[in-house]
C-alpha cells in the first residue's frame, strides 16, 4: 500500500466566509399605473353606458307616446269606417234582392215572349189560310176578293220571321236570367263578408292588436335598457372602488 492511502483523515476546515447567500429576487412590477388606467376605463364605460341607457329610456317614452297617439287615431277612425262598411253591406244586400226580383221578372218575360212567338206562328198560319181562301173565291171567272187576299197575304208576309226573332229574345232572356241570378248570389255573399268585417272592426280587434304591439315594443326596449345599464353601473362602481383603493392612505 502507498503512503497516500495510509495517511490519517483530516476534516475540512469550515469556510470563514460562511454559507453562500441565496440569489436575489427580481423586484415586483408596479401595477398601480395599469390599475389606474383600468379604473378610468371602467368609469368611462360606465358613464357612457348610463348615458346610453337614459337615451334608451327617453326613446321608450317617445315611442310609447307615438304608439298611443296612433292607437287613438285608429280608434277614432274605426267607428266611421265600420259605419261605412255596414252601409255598403246593406246596399249590396239590397242589390242582391233587386237582382233576384228582376231575375223572376225576366223569367216571366221569357215565358210571355215565347208565348207571343207561338201566337204569331198561329196567326201567320191563319192569315195564309185566309189568303188562300179569298183567292179561291171565283164568280163567273172573276176573283172579287183578290185585293183582300193580297192584303191578308201582305200582313202574313210582314209578320213572317217575327216569331224567330221573339224566340231569340226569349233565349237571351234565359241567359240573362242565369247571369243575373249568379250576380245576385255574388252580391249577397259580398254583402255578408262586408257585414262581418264591420262587426270585427266594431269589436275592437284592431285596437287590441295595436295595444299588443305597444306592449311588445315597451318590453323589448326595457330589456335592452336593462342589458345596457346593468353592466354600465357595475363597471362604474368597480372603477370607483379601484380609484378608492389606489388613493393614498
Amino acid at each position: 500500500m502507498t503512503d497516500d492511502l495510509t495517511q490519517a483523515f483530516r476534516p475540512l476546515s469550515p469556510d470563514p466566509a460562511g454559507p453562500p447567500a441565496p440569489p436575489a429576487e427580481p423586484p415586483l412590477p408596479d401595477l398601480r399605473a395599469g390599475i389606474g388606467r383600468l379604473s378610468r376605463g371602467l368609469i368611462a364605460y360606465g358613464i357612457i353606458g348610463v348615458i346610453v341607457a337614459l337615451l334608451g329610456l327617453a326613446a321608450l317614452v317617445y315611442v310609447n307616446n307615438r304608439v298611443d297617439a296612433a292607437g287613438d287615431r285608429v280608434s277614432a277612425a274605426m267607428d266611421p269606417l265600420a259605419t261605412t262598411l255596414e252601409r255598403t253591406a246593406s246596399a249590396l244586400h239590397d242589390a242582391s234582392t233587386t237582382a233576384q226580383t228582376f231575375s223572376v221578372t225576366l223569367d216571366r218575360t221569357e215565358e210571355a215572349v215565347s208565348s207571343a212567338a207561338d201566337t204569331i206562328i198561329g196567326v201567320r198560319s191563319n192569315l195564309e189560310t185566309l189568303r188562300d181562301v179569298l183567292r179561291a173565291v171565283n164568280i163567273l171567272g172573276l176573283t172579287p176578293l183578290g185585293p183582300a187576299a193580297d192584303a191578308v197575304g201582305g200582313i202574313a208576309g210582314a209578320i213572317e220571321g217575327l216569331d224567330s226573332r221573339l224566340t231569340a229574345i226569349a233565349d237571351g232572356l234565359v241567359a240573362n236570367e242565369a247571369s243575373l241570378a249568379a250576380n245576385a248570389t255574388s252580391l249577397g255573399q259580398l254583402g255578408d263578408s262586408t257585414e262581418v268585417l264591420a262587426e270585427r272592426l266594431r269589436s275592437g280587434v284592431v285596437e287590441e292588436s295595436i295595444e299588443d304591439v305597444r306592449i311588445v315594443i315597451v318590453m323589448m326596449m326595457l330589456l335592452l335598457t336593462a342589458l345596457t345599464i346593468v353592466p354600465a353601473v357595475g363597471a362604474l362602481a368597480f372603477g370607483v372602488w379601484l380609484r378608492r383603493e389606489l388613493a393614498p392612505g
